[in-house]
This record gives structure tokens, sequence and C-alpha cells, in this order.
């Protein structure tokens, strides 16, 4: 044992192997900086999609308010209207799936498409925000059959029940 130890200790005295073991101790700093480099890419695309989600919200949002208000306002009776849309979630993106099944089990995964340098999972589709509330003030807003054909519209273009809805007259 203690022959083995000698063997060792004069190895290590050789010019060589100090080289090569600074060289494999650079080596592994390097590593483990540019894998903490990639996760901070990581945190960051990640903090960039999500107000990227937010903001497709809002625009969605925007957008029905502006689509409702001008299909309310063709309604006899509602004149001048504002809608405001409460948003309850951001967008949904569901994911492509194989589903692998063996004798006693099955396994789920997602496809994968290879984009370049970048490897990302299938969108199978992009469910919209859920709408959880829509306030309706209008000149008609007072009149209980502008009201009905305002409920049923907004109930019918949003696909939500008449409960989320109010309507109220404009002053």
């Amino acid at each position: 044992m203690t022959e083995q130890i000698n063997k060792l200790k004069e190895l290590a005295r050789k010019p060589a192997f100090l080289k090569a073991a600074v060289g494999a101790g650079v080596l592994a700093i390097l590593l483990i900086l540019v894998s903490d480099l990639s996760e901070n890419e990581d945190k960051e695309r990640t903090a960039a999609n999500a107000a990227i989600n937010f903001t497709s919200s809002e625009i969605y949002a925007a957008e029905t308010e502006k689509r409702l208000t001008e299909t309310l306002t063709a309604i006899e009776g509602v004149g001048r209207a504002e809608v405001m849309l409460t948003i309850h979630s951001t967008e949904e993106y569901v994911y492509a799936e194989t589903n692998k099944r063996g004798a006693s089990q099955s396994e789920n995964s997602y496809v994968i498409i290879d984009r370049g340098s970048q490897k990302e999972a299938l969108v199978k589709k992009i469910n919209n925000p859920a709408i959880s509330g829509v306030v309706i003030v209008c000149e008609g807003g007072d009149d209980p059959r502008v009201c009905e054909k305002i409920y049923k519209a907004v109930s019918t273009a949003l696909n939500i029940s008449t409960s989320k809805i109010y309507v109220a007259e404009m002053k």
C-alpha cells in the first residue's frame, strides 16, 4: 500500500500531471459557470414569457371589449355603451402528447420539435383566457327589454352564464 502511495507522490511531482490537474480544475469551474448562466437565461426566459402572457391577456380583453361594445351598440335601444371584462386566467397552452402503452404500464410524453438550436414542445392549441365577469354601462340600461337583449347577446357571444353579467344605465 505504501508503495502505491509513493508512486502517486512521484507522479504528482511531474509537470505534465500538474498541468493536467490544473486543466481539469479550470474545466470544472467553466462547466459550473456555464450551467449557472444557462439557469439564469432560463429564469429570464420564464419571466419574459409570463410578461408576454399577461400582456396577451390584456390585449385579448381589450379586443373583446371593443368587439362587444360594437355589437351591443348595434342592438336597438342600447345607444352608447361601455364594456368592462374581468379576466380570470391567462392563455393556456395545450401541448401535443404521445402515449406509449406496454403490457402493464403506459407513458405519456410531449411531442418535441427541433427549431435549429432549440427544441420545443409542439403546441396543439391555445385556449383563450377565461372571462369571469362582464359589466355593461349603456344608455338603454334602465329598460328591462333592452337589458334582456344585452344579457342574451353577451351570454351567447362569450359563452358565460347571465349571472356573470351586470347591466347598468349610463348617466
